[in-house]
């Protein structure tokens, strides 16, 4: 692997991070090591429905339903916390684009030397103690040539509200093509190693990193002084049109057997034709 330059990102919103990952990606020459660490947030992948991969009920008396983000990458879904690591690979690739155990030998390597024994699936995530403590995905962006390998690291994350947060309460009748996440046990490394907290923690693993990785220099970086990638969260990060929307076309039937064919978040078939055009969650929530 070549050279790299290690990035702490300053922001803990969900939004200002996959919107700079994206940035990083398209608009850098750079190969990067981006760190991040967002607040309670569940991240979907491209090709997810949310509405069969997280608890969407309301979560406090203002109606608030749990932070919806979906990343440039397919895989499953999965929950952002103070306690969870994300690390991003953005790098220069000519070749071999997809080869996940190059990004996460590295990981697993600096985890086993910081005393948290690990082993690589065969699904390409890290598990401790036949609990998964990381999973990852990765994009390619074939006009740049270049590639973002992005995971996550279970330190000290709120194993409650993750298990809660990332399957619906009530399972709907939904049928659809769009990737389905795997389920695993999960747990934090911080039961098999108490490094203190997640900052610390992190601070040991990049330490760690430079016996794996040839890092030229460690710099935080602040997604909020960024234009474009302000830009970049207004115009797609924190849209219903790329969270919701961008949703793979699916079939619905309702408790009352009505069914619907959903595109793009709205309803273009169904035979109670006063649905047709409306967004799928409005009429959920008339239910």
């Amino acid at each position: 692997m070549k050279k790299l330059i290690v990035y702490i990102s300053k922001s803990s919103n969900v939004f200002d991070n996959l919107a700079l990952e994206e940035h990083l990606l398209k608009h850098s020459k750079e190969d990067i090591l981006l760190f991040y660490i967002n607040s309670d947030a569940v991240v979907i992948g491209k090709h997810q429905n949310p509405w069969k991969e997280v608890d969407l009920t309301p979560i406090d008396s203002q109606l608030n339903t749990h932070i919806i983000a979906r990343r440039l990458s397919g895989g499953g879904t999965v929950f952002h916390d103070i306690g969870n690591i994300n690390f991003s690979f953005i790098r220069n690739k000519e070749e071999d684009f997809v080869d996940f155990r190059e990004h996460i030998e590295p990981m697993s390597a600096a985890l086993n030397a910081l005393g948290i024994p690990n082993s690589i699936s065969p699904r390409n995530d890290i598990f401790v103690n036949e609990h998964k403590v990381s999973g990852n995905a990765e994009h390619v962006n074939s006009k740049t040539k270049r590639i973002l390998h992005h995971g996550t690291l279970l330190y000290d994350s709120n194993i409650v509200k993750l298990n809660g947060s990332i399957k619906p309460k009530k399972k709907l009748n939904i049928k659809t093509h769009a990737v389905e996440s795997v389920r695993s046990p999960v747990m934090n490394m911080r039961e098999i190693a108490d490094l203190g907290d997640t900052q610390t923690f992190l601070s040991q693993l990049i330490d760690q990193l430079h016996l794996h990785l040839e890092v030229t220099r460690v710099e935080q970086i602040n997604p909020n002084t960024h234009i474009e990638v302000q830009e970049l969260v207004q115009s797609k990060y924190t849209t219903w049109q790329w969270n919701y929307g961008h949703t793979p076309q699916f079939t619905y039937t309702s408790d009352n057997n009505a069914a619907m064919k959903v595109r793009e978040g709205h309803v273009i078939e169904c035979i109670e034709t006063i649905q047709i055009g409306k967004r799928f969650d409005a009429i959920l929530n008339d239910q």
